[in-house]
């Protein structure tokens, strides 16, 4: 006897003996429910978006080196908005007030764990004037004549000013950053409140942190319990049976009740959008479920003396082979997430094959003791999808060639989007355009001439900034920088440096490489001296370093990557060493998430490929058959993302990663086609293959509406990433079922002819 053939008659001894100790047995599965489910509330979360970011990411290294040298904050802008022009005394009076405010420690409508604030009143004695001998109107003449404010701090026409504010935010759970966010709108609305004759808009990492939370909180509060009522409205439909939908309905929400758990006992720190792991738990399933079922009904037809006991028993039996190949093929797919950079995709991708194997425990010993029932037998109503199920058939049987050839070229058509993909991941892009965020930043955009940037850390050797010739250096690098079409400016310390040169005895006239080291050296270490206080630090301590702040216009993802790429280019060109001049910040970080990923990702698709079609192999013990299941589950996936980019042009995160979890999807119903073609008779002629179809093609039907419509309710999620992933799924699910219906059996038959 073989290990395959033991191991499956063990199975089958512990289904009759969990079956006939039903009581027993339900008692069992019900203490271990609430033991690991017992931790369900207690589900450690975080919409920090540095999670979506792995440890050995390089743009998370190079900003975890910034952190290190110049101090770890979460940057906000709050930014004041005049009707008038020229600085009129309105807004300097707010300015000067909310910069106290945020200077002040302790006070209560004041942001949380402040440590620095940019601001035109914070730096102000930087540049000479001590607030208690400036009056506001000499801040009108100093803003529109002194370049250390107007190209900090102002707009073009002086309407409009910003505070840049750095928080030191300790608690990132999702208590703490809501809480965060909470003293920020606050501190708005009372700015507003004080000054209704201004606009004040705020954005930054505190409002993305709220933003993502609030995305999530939608997802969890509508879309999970959405995708349970669609999944029931399916099963009623395909099954004719309000018990056995409800009890299919029922084996899902406990795998989901145990994964959960399982996440609240590991004490794990998930991103919020992790969350989206149980609904797909779920899904998957109902779907393991839904064969089962219809092969039930099946029996329940052509053997009709049988009682519910054999009819259930059989039917388990039957399918063990596909249920087992399915759950191993979709885990691996899942787990093949862990080639994935962002540590939330890993996370979700564990989780998931988590809660198949609680799906594969509940599907193989605790279904069949579900559908039983002792006060009526159990029947399966599903003549109205084995109707259509017969259209597809016959669809196929009367054209093989034309139809395989038809869904191919249709496929190929939607490929070939794929030449035109542009991925842009910035993080503001996650949401609809009439978001409150993004609607923010549009405001802050038009009102101060940019809303993002990036930093810029420049490295010498010790002793070789702080001369003429490092700072002619400089100087020339931020020039040629300034005059790239996508940079609004750049905020260093040259205008100080400027200034102080201009007021010494006498003042330096003249070119920076020309000015006497002395007094660049009295220049630049007084401003930093100014720096480690209330402003931005601009040096590090044995000043080797020196970090500065790109200000961007409106940019995509494509077009920060592109300006990052110039400025590491240029800056070789000009002279500074390897590595000397880099760029990076949670802009560049972002801008580079999909393609870091789907780099990634191609060498975890091509395991998951390898070890599915390898299982197949093994399980259905066909080579052939191994092969033959790459292809309809691999093209759909390109396909969908194909067809995407013809609708939208671009794709984030989602697409990085739709293969692995597609392709562990998908394969499901293409294992049960294969299995039943391998079981079945005379499928080398058509009528062979067809009569296949008519009775495996229930099961696939209603397993791909599921699916489908399953992870299409991510389409109404409020967060782009799971919109994107929704219609990726979903599109690809659909396609695949074409193919499986239309391509798979001629390919088949071709095969089987050729090895006969």
């Amino acid at each position: 006897m073989g290990f395959w053939v033991r191991i499956l008659r063990g199975i089958f001894k512990l289904q009759r003996i969990a079956y006939d100790r039903r009581r027993y047995s339900l008692t069992l599965v019900g203490i271990f429910v609430i033991f690991i489910g017992w931790a369900y509330q207690s589900v450690q979360s975080s919409n920090d978006p540095m999670l979506f970011f792995g440890a050995k990411n390089e743009h998370r290294q190079k900003l975890m080196e910034l952190q290190a040298e110049f101090g770890a904050s979460q940057q906000s802008l709050i930014v004041l908005r005049s009707r008038e022009s020229g600085a009129p005394l309105d807004l300097l009076e707010a300015e000067r007030y909310l910069t106290q405010t945020l200077q002040a420690k302790g006070n209560p409508i004041s942001l949380l764990d402040v440590t620095k604030v940019g601001s035109a009143t914070s730096i102000l004695p930087a540049l000479g004037y001590p607030l208690e001998y400036t009056p506001l109107e000499d801040v009108q003449y100093l803003a529109a004549d002194h370049p250390g404010l107007r190209e900090y701090y102002f707009n073009d026409d002086l309407s409009a000013t910003v505070i840049i504010v750095s928080q030191n935010l300790v608690d990132q759970s999702d208590f703490g950053l809501q809480r965060a966010y909470s003293r920020q709108q606050l501190l708005v609305d009372h700015v507003k409140e004080k000054f209704p004759s201004l606009d004040v808009f705020a954005t930054g990492n505190v409002s993305m942190f709220e933003a993502l939370r609030q995305a999530f909180e939608f997802d969890q509060k509508y879309l999970f319990p959405a995708t349970v009522v669609a999944n029931f409205l399916i099963l009623l439909f395909a099954f004719g049976n309000l018990r056995l939908t409800l009890g299919v309905l029922l084996i899902a929400v406990t795998a989901v009740v145990l994964t959960r758990g399982i996440a609240g006992w590991s004490g794990y720190v998930f991103a919020s959008g992790t969350s989206s792991a149980f609904s797909i738990v779920l899904t998957l399933t109902v779907a393991s479920l839904i064969h089962v079922v219809h092969a039930i009904g099946q029996r329940q037809r052509h053997l009709k003396f049988q009682r519910s006991r054999a009819v259930i028993l059989a039917a388990f039996r039957k399918l063990t082979v596909p249920v087992l190949l399915a759950h191993f093929t979709t885990a691996v797919g899942f787990l093949s997430l862990n080639w994935a950079d962002a540590p939330s995709f890993q996370a979700m991708g564990n989780l998931v094959a988590v809660g198949l194997i609680f799906s594969l425990l509940l599907s193989l010993f605790v279904a069949p003791i579900v559908f039983k029932s002792k006060r009526r037998e159990l029947y399966v109503r599903d003549d109205r999808i084995r109707v259509a199920s017969m259209w597809f058939a016959r669809i196929w049987a009367a054209a093989p060639l034309r139809a395989g050839a038809i869904v191919s070229t249709l496929s190929a058509v939607a490929l070939l989007g794929l030449v035109n993909i542009q991925f842009d991941d910035q993080l503001t892009r996650f949401f609809p355009e009439d978001h409150w965020l993004r609607v923010n930043i549009d405001e802050i955009a038009d009102s101060i001439g940019w809303s993002q940037s990036f930093d810029l850390v420049v490295k010498f050797d010790e002793g070789e900034m702080v001369t003429p010739e490092g700072f002619d250096q400089l100087t020339g690098l931020f020039d040629w920088i300034e005059t790239l079409p996508e940079i609004s400016e750049i905020s260093g310390p040259m205008p100080i440096i400027n200034d102080c040169l201009a007021m010494r005895t006498p003042p330096f006239e003249g070119l920076i490489a020309d000015v006497p080291p002395k007094m660049l050296d009295f220049c630049v270490r007084s401003s930093f001296t100014v720096s480690e206080g209330d402003t931005p630090a601009f040096f590090n301590q044995d000043f080797t370093k020196l970090h500065v702040k790109v200000l961007l216009k409106k940019l995509s993802s494509a077009g920060v990557r592109k300006v990052t790429e110039q400025i590491e280019s240029e800056s070789a060109d000009r002279g500074f060493g390897a590595g000397a001049v880099q760029v990076s910040g949670m802009t560049v970080m972002s801008a580079y998430l999909s393609q870091v990923n789907t780099y990634n990702m191609l060498v975890g698709s091509a395991f998951a490929m390898f070890v599915v079609s390898v299982l197949i192999g093994l399980f259905l013990r066909s080579p052939v058959l191994a092969l033959l299941s790459i292809l309809p589950n691999f093209l759909p996936a390109m396909s969908s993302l194909g067809l995407w980019v013809w609708i939208n042009g671009e794709v984030g995160m989602a697409a990085s990663i739709i293969a692995a979890v597609t392709f562990g999807i998908v394969v499901d119903d293409t294992i049960h086609i294969l299995y039943a073609l391998a079981r079945g008779k005379n499928t080398a002629t058509r009528n062979g293959v067809k009569r296949v179809l008519r009775n495996v093609t229930p099961g696939v039907l209603t397993t791909t509406a599921t699916l489908g419509l399953g992870f299409s309710m991510l389409i109404f999620s409020g967060f782009q990433v799971n919109k994107q992933l929704g219609f990726l799924t979903g599109m690809t699910i659909w396609i695949a079922f074409l193919f499986d219906i239309f391509v798979l059996p001629g390919l088949y038959t071709l095969l089987k002819g050729k090895r006969r």
